[in-house]
């Protein structure tokens, strides 16, 4: 039976201490209605996640999971929503993605686990104190749903981790997250570096958790190696923390230019007046020829049409609006929308139809960026301008 006294040693108060930090991070985040609160939502989500399974192994080391048995295992369920919640965070940084009704299957495995875990979790802390203790007899109380897993449950956390891994990196690389594209504007380069980032702390974490799974079966394993893990977890929410403190923008759901730009535009050659100058004609060639309507635009391509370069325009936009290359785009996009939205002939034509007519290229994407600018979804917008014309033309007659 568990007779040591439970007692915290400078490791273990280390990430008791990390962990109270992913809590507070967590809590900033979640309590944060600023910037993009979806994305901020799910990474607040991915620190708790850490921030709790820390708690619980420093109960496990210091033996203090004895006075708290209710908490003994409850991270298993949590490994299996770390790789789901990173890479829908991706997703939601992704203005031209975004999340789905069927995004949530991604939790499916943990709901699984926790319902295979629950009536451990519901067993009396005598029971439990037993079947760690290696009591096979007191274990055959538990009644599993599924089947214990024990001699499967560590393949599957490797192989679980390990695929969200994989699959982060495959869906950063198709969403040009991951190399640079020739110039690009500010808020493409600041989401790639720093969707590498997070990326790269992931993997640490997931090859510090293969390499101890495998080598807790070797005779060659030392019980110190139990904290690399941990160690994994600490240092992704420590970084966090840090960025966090250089640029707080972070925490109004903002990303982390100070961090991830190099100064851009120091050696240009275009000066403030030439610069004003570039964005009037900008400004007007949009106006005009409504390059926004296709739903393929991008930087490249506008610059392209107006004969300038990448980096100069990025730069006119940048400095000269204070926006994204493609918040530019968005804002004439959202007005064609609308435009449309209010015209009483077109009543009976889709939402989608008019989000694809006004530029965009998916549904998501643009009812982000008509609620941003607007206030409101499309199809309220609709209601409101149809029901103000009904009024105004009775009125008229």
């Amino acid at each position: 039976m568990e007779t040591a006294t439970p007692s915290l040693d400078t490791w273990t108060s280390f990430f008791l201490l990390a962990a109270a930090h992913g809590y507070f991070l967590a809590a900033i985040l979640f309590s944060s209605n600023r910037g993009n609160r979806q994305a901020n939502r799910l990474l607040a989500a991915f620190l708790l996640a850490f921030a709790l399974t820390l708690s619980e192994y420093v109960l496990h080391w210091t033996r203090y999971i004895i006075d708290f048995a209710w908490a003994d295992s409850y991270y298993v369920p949590l490994i299996f929503v770390f790789g789901p919640l990173l890479f829908l965070y991706f997703k939601a940084l992704n203005p031209e993605d975004g999340l789905r009704r069927r995004d949530a299957l991604h939790f499916l495995p943990a709901l699984l686990m926790l319902a295979n875990r629950l009536p451990y979790y519901l067993t009396d802390p005598a029971v439990k104190s037993a079947f760690r203790a290696g009591n096979r007899e007191m274990a055959g109380q538990i009644h599993w749903p599924f089947a214990p897993l024990f001699g499967v449950q560590d393949y599957l956390f490797m192989l679980h981790l390990a695929a969200y891994a994989v699959l982060s990196f495959w869906y950063l690389r198709r969403n040009g997250f991951w190399r640079p594209a020739g110039e690009e504007d500010d808020s493409v380069v600041i989401r790639r570096n720093w969707s590498r980032t997070l990326l790269w702390l992931y993997s640490g974490f997931v090859l510090g958790n293969i390499s101890y799974y495998l080598l807790v079966r070797t005779p060659y394993f030392n019980i110190e190696w139990d904290y690399g893990i941990s160690l994994a977890m600490t240092v992704f929410i420590y970084v966090v923390g840090f960025l966090g403190y250089r640029q707080p923008e972070i925490f109004a759901g903002e990303l982390w230019p100070q961090a991830f730009l190099a100064p851009k535009y120091q050696n240009s050659s275009l000066t403030p007046s030439a610069s004003r100058s570039l964005l009037e004609r900008v400004v007007e060639y949009v106006e005009q020829e409504k390059p926004y309507l296709d739903n393929e635009l991008r930087l490249s391509g506008l610059a392209e049409q107006l004969d300038i370069s990448i980096h100069h325009l990025s730069q006119v936009v940048n400095e000269q609006l204070g926006k994204s290359f493609s918040d530019f785009i968005n804002e004439y996009r959202v007005e064609e929308a609308k435009r449309l939205l209010s015209n009483p002939r077109l009543k009976d034509r889709y939402v989608i139809a008019i989000a694809y007519e006004s530029g965009f290229n998916n549904k998501t994407s643009f009812n982000k960026a008509f609620k941003a600018q607007t206030g409101m979804s499309p199809s309220r917008y609709r209601k409101k301008m149809l029901e103000k014309a009904s009024v105004e033309g009775r009125s008229s007659a």
